[in-house]
């Protein structure tokens, strides 16, 4: 493949490369660099795909819209800086967690493409300081008809396409989600960081949303909320849409400071099956694994499995939990979440607040639960609420009190179980 405009371009492994700075590019991140962007990334397309390479230097740019067959290479220190004027991102129609809204177009967006990537071990920053400080309070549950939530954009959104791979860059910074794939299959992410300050609002690392064919695997995360989640819409929209997320493993995965590890939910109203997570670990993260929904959701989750976790310092080390939210009972109908089919094994927990927690709903048991080799240690034990066929084997648990609770449970089972009553620190 030869590029249209051959002083441009060069070949490489026979695809043409497209060097921003051979258009215009200016290493210095006060001089936007946008129109070299968007003209080497026009000549790409042109050529019917190729590699769009961003060399060492800082970058500053407006949004980059990928097209099909473009790999997006981002070298070593090469650091793309995204300009923080709202006016520079238009408003698109996306998923805003779990529900169909507008809002400003995505840092880095791939809409509706085939067989594109986004390589190299350099650095997108999304600059997200300027976004977290001048945040809407309507974003937490103050919004009014006369005074709508200002959405941030997305650092990443990969949304309605086919054949994706993610290799090596670091995502930092994040206005608002990090990385998002959504209505999208057959992805890989691997090798990438996703760092952002621990105080910064809603900067999960990556989301998984009504997706298919997912492998993410060998990535850290160290951010403001969930670090390694899964979605699939919420409540009324999502049900009706019934775009479940499955055939995903998250593998290999890191989290220092984070909301969770591993997440599913809450908003998984179109159903989740069919998922892995394995050999991940967490050090000062508030949750280890988290499966959370609440009444209103509906979807069912189901064929879950959790394996290999080593966990320090978190607050809750596996929490299976439809009680999110604090609402009513009510009968049991299509607004149910289910939780079924859930196996978690070979988990240690140090020094954590809640070792385990299962609750279900009354209306809704959560069902066919087994926890096996787990040496989980901290001040609360375990507690199984409104839960039906649990199995706990090969289990020890050493904690300060509630070793173990059992409320409103059916065919609850422990074998090669152990207790340890700790002594509480000072005493």
């Amino acid at each position: 493949m030869t590029a249209k405009n051959a002083g441009v371009a060069t070949e490489t492994h026979s695809e043409p490369v497209f060097n921003i700075i051979n258009y215009g590019a200016v290493d210095n991140p006060l001089v936007p660099s946008t129109d070299a962007f968007r003209r080497a990334i026009a000549d790409c397309q042109k050529a019917g795909g190729g590699i769009v390479r961003v060399p060492a230097g800082q970058f500053l740019t407006g949004p980059i819209d990928m097209v099909d067959n473009l790999t997006l290479q981002v070298d070593r220190g090469a650091v793309v800086l995204f300009e923080t004027n709202r006016d520079a991102y238009p408003d698109v129609t996306s998923r805003w967690e779990g529900l169909t809204e507008t809002g400003p177009h995505p840092l880095l967006f791939a809409n509706g493409l085939t067989n594109i990537a986004i390589t190299g071990p350099g650095t997108f920053d999304g600059q997200g300081a300027i976004w977290w400080s001048n945040m809407d309070m309507a974003e937490h549950g103050n919004a009014r008809p006369d005074r709508p939530i200002r959405r941030r954009p997305m650092l990443v959104q990969i949304k309605d396409c086919r054949g994706v791979r993610i290799e090596g860059p670091s995502f930092i910074n994040a206005p608002f989600w990090t990385v998002h794939l959504l209505y999208s299959e057959n992805l890989d992410v691997g090798n990438c960081k996703m760092i952002n300050p621990p105080t910064s609002p809603n900067t999960d690392a990556l989301n998984t949303d009504s997706c298919r064919h997912v492998v993410v695997h060998d990535c850290f995360a160290d951010v403001g909320d969930d670090a390694f989640g899964i979605k699939s819409g919420r409540d009324e929209e999502g049900r009706k849409m019934n775009r479940p997320t499955e055939d995903v493993t998250y593998i290999r995965c890191h989290v220092a400071h984070g909301h969770s590890v591993c997440a599913i939910g809450s908003e998984e109203s179109g159903g989740v099956r069919h998922v892995r997570f394995l050999d991940c670990d967490g050090d000062g993260t508030d949750n280890g694994i988290r499966i959370k929904s609440t009444r209103g959701r509906g979807g069912v989750v189901e064929d879950i499995v959790a394996s290999n976790f080593h966990l320090r310092n978190v607050r809750n080390a596996v929490v299976l939990s439809l009680r999110y939210t604090q609402t009513p009972v009510e009968p049991f109908s299509e607004r149910t979440p289910q939780f079924r089919d859930i196996h978690i094994d070979h988990v240690t927990a140090v020094n954590s607040g809640k070792c385990c927690v299962v609750e279900g709903l009354e209306e809704c048991p959560i069902q066919n639960v087994t926890l096996s080799d787990l040496d989980l240690s901290g001040t609360n034990g375990v507690t199984c609420a409104y839960a039906r066929d649990v199995t706990f084997r090969n289990v020890r648990i050493a904690a300060e009190k509630n070793l173990f609770v059992e409320d409103h449970s059916e065919n609850v089972r422990r074998s090669h179980w152990k207790e340890i009553t700790l002594v509480p620190a000072g005493r």
